[in-house]
């Protein structure tokens, strides 16, 4: 009787432990206000940066793309996705502004509703007011979920 019990209970937690899914990877929190203040994530598995993000503004004229003096360079076709420029010497991709936080992003010309400037450049660095009214994170263990 013992020994069935044990390898009831054995079986038990194998199949248990089989049916176990792997966490989901974390993703920014945002603050009362939907502003995100940091791009790094602390989760479940460590410390990581949050690369891509998805423009959800539906202002049809896009989201403005602003260079680092504050001037719009680009709008951003809503559902496009941007990856976060990690370059600075503590490795953020969240800039401090007086008005609040952005997002340094390299956005494609595929993504680019209007261009201001005359510069012509396949991909382009600009910063994006990081807010939830005009973005989201994306979480890549969701689009990889597809089991």
């Amino acid at each position: 009787m013992k020994s069935s019990i044990l390898l009831l209970s054995a079986t038990l937690s194998f199949w248990l432990a089989g049916s176990v899914q792997a966490q989901m990877r974390d993703v920014p929190s945002f603050d009362h206000d939907g502003n995100f203040w940091s791009a790094i994530v602390e989760g479940n598995r460590g410390v990581y940066p949050q690369v891509q993000w998805l423009v959800v503004d539906t202002d049809p004229v896009g989201l403005n793309c602003r260079d680092e003096n504050g001037s719009v360079v680009r709008t951003l076709r809503y559902g496009s996705v941007m990856d976060a420029v990690f370059d600075d010497e503590a490795g953020h991709a969240i800039a401090l502004k007086k008005d609040g936080p952005w997002l340094r992003v390299k956005v494609s010309t595929l993504d680019v509703s209007t261009q201001v400037t005359d510069e012509i450049a396949e991909m382009y660095t600009c910063y994006v007011r990081a807010n939830t009214r005009y973005i989201a994170p994306i979480n890549p263990d969701s689009l990889n979920n597809q089991i």
